[in-house]
């Protein structure tokens, strides 16, 4: 059946809103070279990409679409009926490990491991597997590997230690380093030049290329930031009503960065200055991006250009006012970039 992970941290009692991943051949075909997964069981599987995902499960699952009741609209989700099995990060990894599985990309994985944890205080505990080696879609020779990083304090380390590792120049790239060209389905993005793109992807120091000896090749790593359960709220609350006031393009200077590393990546705003802007537009106190590639794109004190929807978010207690970049029209158009960085 249809793979999808869980979308954020807001969800109605007994379901979950959902990202699409991937979906076996008998349903689905992409035309994209990096699409086909083979699973370990002979099985064919296709990974989506951009918003294709979204965009299949709405026209032809509506069994898996969910009502955000804030919203008033559908998307994609399940309730926990719909749902065969659970594969969870954290167990997945320590059952990797502790499986019977000797290849190279195996040993690989607990090669990186080790790299990561001799250098700073992280613990196993630290971690969890998703992507391939987590649904057994990998190849030992040719696959990458997708690590999850639980926690800010744990991400904090992490990327301390990656960039301790870049700089020795020796076993560790990163992989949005000088030499990184792009392809035209990495960089859809209408209003953000390559070199834009490649800066902010490269300070964010989570993605990677490994040297293995167990492999025998350069191994391409991710490490994706996930909220400890320490850290988790679900703020869903149906009360609330969202109206969608139109598209906006605006200029601000990141209040709160704390939750830009997760999914929704959230951003705090002050000194906001419109360039564009709808009917009844009121300055937004915050952006919530649903869109990998602009997580961490920006820190504390640096002035970002975005572009997205306007909402109005009105609560049984007050009236707020947010920018929302996610799946739908002008999916493309949507920006989070930093036009001055901190310090400058």
């Amino acid at each position: 059946g249809l793979i999808m992970r869980v979308l954020g941290y807001d969800h109605p009692p007994g379901a979950w809103f959902c990202e699409p991943l991937y979906a076996p051949c008998s349903i689905f075909r992409s035309a994209d070279p990096r699409a086909p997964r083979r699973a370990l069981d002979g099985g064919l599987y296709f990974k989506f990409y951009g918003d294709e995902g979204w965009k299949f499960v709405m026209t032809r699952f509506p069994a898996y679409r969910l009502f955000h009741e804030p919203l008033g609209t559908y998307l994609v989700g399940v309730r926990e009926g719909h749902i065969r099995a659970v594969r969870k990060t954290d167990e997945g990894l320590r059952a990797f490990l502790n499986s019977k599985l000797d290849d190279e990309l195996s040993r690989a994985l607990r090669e990186l491991l080790d790299e990561l944890m001799a250098i700073s205080s992280l613990r196993l505990a630290d971690f969890g597997l998703f992507g391939s080696m987590l649904h057994g879609f990998y190849h030992p020779k040719l696959s990458d590997i997708d690590l999850v990083i639980y926690g800010l304090k744990a991400l904090r380390e992490a990327r301390e230690a990656l960039k301790v590792l870049y700089a020795s120049g020796e076993r560790f790239k990163n992989e949005f380093g000088p030499d990184w060209a792009p392809s035209r389905a990495e960089l859809p993005w209408l209003n953000m030049r390559s070199e834009e793109f490649r800066w902010h992807q490269a300070r964010k120091l989570i993605y990677g290329f490994f040297s293995s000896q167990e492999a025998s090749r350069w191994v391409k790593f991710e490490l994706e930031p996930v909220r400890s359960w320490p850290e988790i709220r679900n703020r869903y609350d149906p009360r609330e009503r969202i109206r969608k006031l139109g598209w906006a393009v605006l200029r601000a200077v990141v209040s709160d960065a704390s939750g830009s590393p997760f999914m929704p990546a959230i951003y705090g705003l002050e000194d906001v200055r419109f360039v564009e802007k709808p009917k009844g537009a009121e300055e937004p106190e915050r952006v919530i991006c649903y869109v990998d590639e602009f997580r961490l794109q920006a820190e504390e004190g640096e002035e970002v250009l975005m572009a997205g929807w306007l909402e109005e978010v009105e609560g049984p207690r007050s009236t707020r006012y947010q920018v929302v970049l996610t799946y739908g029209p002008r999916y493309y158009e949507q920006v989070l970039k930093v036009i001055r960085p901190g310090g400058a």
